[in-house]
């Protein structure tokens, strides 16, 4: 790239666990969905907190790591979300992050990228400090599953929802990573997976215990399941493909790639086996306890990785990000130090029939 962009710091917030085993025996899990998945638990935030507010503290923690570069201050907000943000309509819960972290002179945008998000987020905020409109930038991203609008157990085929905010500042002044090639598509011929055959609606609220597999059962129902897995697998080797291009990378040049966090049968589907990659070479190990942190999966693991100093300088990781569109961002990024950040934010109690 020729302007510089790095990464200047990330963090994450993620309350204590809720048990898998716990949620089974209460009727609300599964079992076969459980033995699929393979995810013994979840993180689950209580009514105390906003998800706004969670969207604050991450923000907060990030800004704190990135003090010595960018001070309290960034020119560009960009909030994603998968999940109700707190205010059915009207509201946009970026101002108020901005507004609560004490930024002034930015600009705070919202952004709807289904899981995707915290990446495509990513994407354009690095768009906006390579074309000059803005030397720093921070990603947040904050989701909260909670009933009744939605089951995180049950919502849908092969994911359960964890509860957790995520955050990451980009400067071109310096970091701890540097940006070297970032991606995006759209294979816009599965949009329908998420949207299913119903009608669309006038009415807008917080709809109950909305389920996901409904819209995606009626659109296999239709295509079939290799149809989409097909489309899927294409367009996330192409984004990849793309990135590596940019860069003169493979894939077995990278120390660790970073993916969404869903169940095992799923990962191995969608990325393990198209990608070539065991799940040794990713975070698979940690995303089973947090379940899919809606739009923050890719910050998060980026934040695990150097507080749990799992990368070294000179090291290349690769992130790929992919949600409902059907839409993917790819980057790739070198360490080129590790912070010494005392507070681990990316742990979090497990309950007592867990173990790391």
């Amino acid at each position: 790239m020729s302007i510089p962009v790095y990464i200047t710091s990330a963090a994450a917030w993620i309350p204590p666990a809720e048990s898998a085993k716990e949620a089974i025996a209460a009727g609300r899990y599964p079992a076969e969905d459980s033995s699929l998945n393979d995810i013994p638990c979840l993180p689950v935030a209580t009514d105390e907190i906003s998800v706004p507010d969670m969207g604050v503290i991450a923000g907060r923690r990030a800004l704190d790591r990135a003090a010595g570069v960018v001070g309290d201050q960034v020119d560009l907000i960009v909030h994603a979300s998968i999940y109700h943000q707190g205010r059915d309509h009207h509201w946009n819960s970026a101002p108020y992050i901005q507004r609560e972290l004490g930024i002034t002179d930015a600009f705070a945008v919202n952004i709807e990228g289904m899981s995707n998000g915290g990446m495509a987020a990513f994407d354009l905020a690095m768009a906006q400090i390579e074309a000059g409109r803005a030397t720093s930038a921070m990603v947040t991203t904050a989701d909260r599953f909670c009933p009744p609008g939605f089951d995180r157990w049950r919502g849908s085929y092969g994911i359960v929802f964890g509860d957790g905010s995520t955050a990451m500042v980009l400067s071109r002044t310096g970091g701890f990573a540097r940006v070297h090639a970032i991606a995006s598509l759209t294979d816009a011929s599965l949009e329908p997976l998420h949207r299913g055959t119903d009608p669309f609606t006038n009415a807008y609220g917080v709809v109950v215990d909305e389920n996901l597999r409904t819209a995606k059962k009626s659109y296999l129902e239709e295509v079939g399941r290799e149809s989409v897995l097909k489309r899927a697998e294409e367009a996330l080797l192409a984004v990849v493909r793309s990135v590596l291009e940019k860069t003169g990378h493979r894939l077995d040049d990278f120390a660790k790639i970073l993916l969404p966090n869903m169940g095992n049968l799923l990962m191995q589907v969608q990325f393990f086996h198209p990608l070539g990659i065991p799940a040794e070479r990713t975070l698979w190990n940690w995303g089973r306890h947090t379940g899919h942190l809606g739009a923050g999966d890719l910050t998060a693991g980026l934040a695990r990785l150097v507080e749990k100093k799992e990368v070294s300088p000179g090291d290349h990781v690769l992130l790929v990000g992919a949600g409902g569109g059907y839409s993917l961002t790819a980057a790739v990024v070198e360490i080129e130090s590790v912070p010494d950040w005392t507070e681990v934010t990316t742990d979090f109690a497990l309950p007592s029939d867990v173990t790391e």
